[in-house]
């Protein structure tokens, strides 16, 4: 049987094209976990807040009124927040409308809204510069206003294997974190509000807005009924929150470890809002 002699140059190129290869792969490998964590030095400083944690009590109104800030026996005065400087970060992009602070986490980030012709999800693989970035920044769709006055307002941000972006809203499906910490801030350029955590959950992948009309009374009912009881085999609710339709949530959604139809949400209701 004649043995069939493979050339020489055969074995270079498939050489060559496997050390490409695997030159690419080191290059995104290295990009990946070195990239710049934005909302650092580079952008005006946020939240430098008191690591304490407010206690959770029980709502002292009906269900379907609005909880006030002392309702759950807290105060904003207690900590002390140095605030953005919106004229600067407005400078640097005006698709920065908001910074999400959360005590106890790595979340301390602007928050931007893609404008013009630009996709609702540009800035999933962008940062605040407009920039190509694997980390993207933490941001909310065309379909939210910018001044969280609707029903269901969700921010989306990555799951960073380095911690960064919405990595440590992981923190929540611990019992004992999601007991001692309760709170999101969210700053603008006028407001500064205030959200009580309430429950965070392992969901599916679909399109919270597009799946449910929110300005329909029994779509909205739903949705905070769903957000109170998850079904889920992984999640945490804090005991006695009373949710009504003139609420106003908070969605905070980012990837899980998990299969990649899955994602953690992090839901707050709005406790507080107060002029800056």
């Amino acid at each position: 049987m004649k043995k069939i002699k493979i050339k020489k140059p055969f074995w270079i190129a498939i050489l060559v094209i496997s050390a490409i290869v695997l030159a690419v792969g080191i290059f995104f490998l290295i990009q990946y976990f070195c990239q710049k964590d934005i909302g650092g030095d580079d952008l005006p400083t946020s939240a430098t807040a008191d690591q304490t944690v407010a206690p959770t009590v029980a709502p002292t109104e009906a269900p379907t009124e609005k909880p006030t800030h002392t309702t759950w026996d807290y105060d904003m005065a207690d900590r002390d927040i140095e605030d953005p400087d919106f004229d600067e970060l407005m400078r640097i992009n005006p698709d920065i409308y908001a910074w999400i602070y959360i005590p106890n986490t790595a979340v301390d980030y602007p928050v931007a809204q893609s404008s013009g012709d630009e996709d609702d999800n540009f800035y999933l693989e962008h940062n605040v510069y407009k920039q190509y970035q694997f980390s993207g920044t933490i941001y909310s769709e065309k379909q939210n206003s910018r001044d969280f006055h609707d029903r269901v307002t969700v921010l989306y941000g990555h799951n960073m294997l380095n911690g960064t972006m919405f990595a440590s809203l992981h923190n929540f499906e611990d019992p004992d974190f999601f007991e001692q910490n309760n709170t999101v801030f969210i700053t603008t350029k006028d407001k500064v509000l205030t959200y009580l955590v309430y429950s965070a959950y392992t969901y599916d992948d679909r399109h919270i807005l597009n799946s449910f009309y929110m300005e329909d009374n029994d779509v909205f009912r739903e949705y905070l009924h769903s957000t109170m009881d998850p079904h889920t085999y992984s999640g945490n609710v804090r005991d006695r929150v009373e949710l009504g339709m003139d609420d106003h949530i908070l969605t905070l959604s980012t990837c899980t470890s998990g299969p990649s139809e899955t994602r953690f949400l992090v839901q707050g209701v709005l406790v507080d809002e107060r002029d800056r």
